[in-house]
């Protein structure tokens, strides 16, 4: 029995494969290896392939071993780039809850996180869950899996979008800090604030050990103010992750 396969389209298919798996490497939840299986992530880009494919037979392909091997690896740096920009403007989520932890109190007790299978703070914990619910029930993996389609409209990773590639990264790096700051600001004032009215009790009242009834309060105010911030956490990952896919669609010159 044999198999006619058209050559163009097993290389689009290699190409698209080597892609979407290293972008898959990246973003979340499939970044996860303890919660996400291979063969899973496998089988998403290999869909992913297949459904793209098609769209590319028409470019002209490789048709000599180093300019295959050549253009895998174009493709998989591509798709680094691609993940990692949306990454790290998501992550700004779960930073902000980091620095909730922090400053709160809640980084003593550390809590597992299912998605790394590694130990993290409680805050941190949950607002990467958070991000994860939201863009399951909103779509927004959806919209990811479009800006990942769209990109090959674009020339890829080549010697002239490298700079832009640098640029834009750098300028999401600092959005990335900006971002964190602005999830966990209001909760940070209340704290700084709650601090404040500490310092003058105990010198309004230096037999009260204010310190050791302050440590239970500001775990309590913290659990207060991420419940009433709570509803905000749709619009700021809404916002971040339309900006990381539209700087991932501006860094290889997509329309």
């Amino acid at each position: 029995m044999t198999l006619d396969v058209n050559e163009l389209w097993l290389i689009a298919f290699l190409l698209v494969l080597a892609r979407a798996l290293a972008w898959m490497m990246v973003v979340t939840p499939f970044s996860s290896r303890g919660a996400i299986p291979a063969v899973v992530t496998v089988g998403v880009a290999s869909g992913l392939a297949i459904l793209v494919a098609p769209r590319l037979e028409h470019l002209p392909m490789p048709h000599t071993t180093a300019g295959v091997i050549g253009a895998l690896v174009l493709q998989v740096m591509t798709g680094l780039a691609l993940g990692f920009v949306v990454q790290l403007l998501l992550s700004a989520v779960s930073a902000a809850g980091t620095l909730l932890d922090l400053t709160g109190g809640l980084s003593l007790p550390p809590s597992m996180n299912p998605l790394s299978g590694t130990q993290s703070a409680l805050m941190g914990t949950f607002y990467s869950q958070v991000v994860v619910l939201l863009l399951f029930t909103s779509g927004g993996y959806l919209l990811m899996i479009d800006g990942f389609i769209r990109s090959f409209s674009g020339p890829g990773f080549t010697l002239e979008t490298e700079k832009t590639v640098a640029a834009v990264i750098v300028t999401d790096l600092g959005a990335f800090f900006t971002a964190s700051l602005e999830i966990a600001g209001p909760i940070l004032l209340v704290l700084f604030a709650a601090q404040v009215v500490l310092a003058l009790l105990s010198k309004a009242a230096p037999q009260a050990n204010v310190w050791l009834l302050g440590f239970p309060f500001q775990i309590f105010l913290v659990l207060v103010m991420v419940a009433l911030t709570a509803t905000g956490l749709p619009n700021d990952v809404a916002n971040l992750l339309s900006r990381g896919i539209g700087d991932g669609a501006h860094m290889f010159g997509v329309v």
